[in-house]
């Protein structure tokens, strides 16, 4: 009996490395780089190629097409949105419990931002139109027009019958886009 245990044991430790291996090998494909600046440069790459490469699953809608992305560059709940066929933009959000937690993930998601992009991309920060949130965007004003992208983060009030959070949106796209959100 003791021998049937042992063969047992050493069959499943064997067996549930074999799981964490391939845990590991789907976590390096889902997440293609853990440096925030990278993860910038990959997202204006794929501004520019409508995100082909971040796209995965495609969920309709009626005012936009809709993709998940492959992806969570930021945030969680990562999407490609596409406007008319023609604009498209890359969308990210985070839940925070509290408001210090969100203005603290806010203030992050500016600083790495800027830090990342450089001194010729310029900061643009207001309240938001409809609630009394923030936005940040960051825009190279020199970039040609074709290349003209936006990189913006919202902090959001988000109130629920017993309590407010906040989410934190972080979008890459072009402002001008119908339905950008202020």
């Amino acid at each position: 009996m003791k021998i049937v245990t042992k063969y047992t044991l050493i069959f499943s430790s064997i067996f549930l490395a074999g799981c964490v291996n391939q845990n590991t090998k789907i976590s390096s494909n889902i997440m293609p780089t853990t440096n925030a600046c990278t993860k910038l440069e990959l997202l204006k790459t794929a501004y520019h190629d409508d995100f082909s490469q971040i796209k995965e699953i495609k969920v309709g809608g009626r005012v936009s097409n809709m993709w998940k992305a492959k992806y969570q560059l930021f945030g969680e709940n990562c999407q490609v949105f596409s406007w008319g066929g023609e604009q498209h933009s890359y969308s990210c959000r985070l839940v925070a419990p509290n408001e210090d937690t969100g203005k603290s993930y806010y203030q992050n998601a500016k600083r790495i931002t800027q830090e990342c992009l450089g001194d010729e991309w310029q900061l643009q920060e207001s309240k938001r139109n409809h609630d009394d949130g923030m936005k940040a965007s960051f825009t190279n004003h020199n970039a040609k027009p074709s290349e003209k992208v936006t990189f913006s983060t919202h902090l959001v009030p988000t109130s629920g019958l017993f309590s407010t959070t906040w989410t934190i949106y972080y979008y890459v796209g072009n402002t001008s886009q119908p339905g950008n959100k202020q």
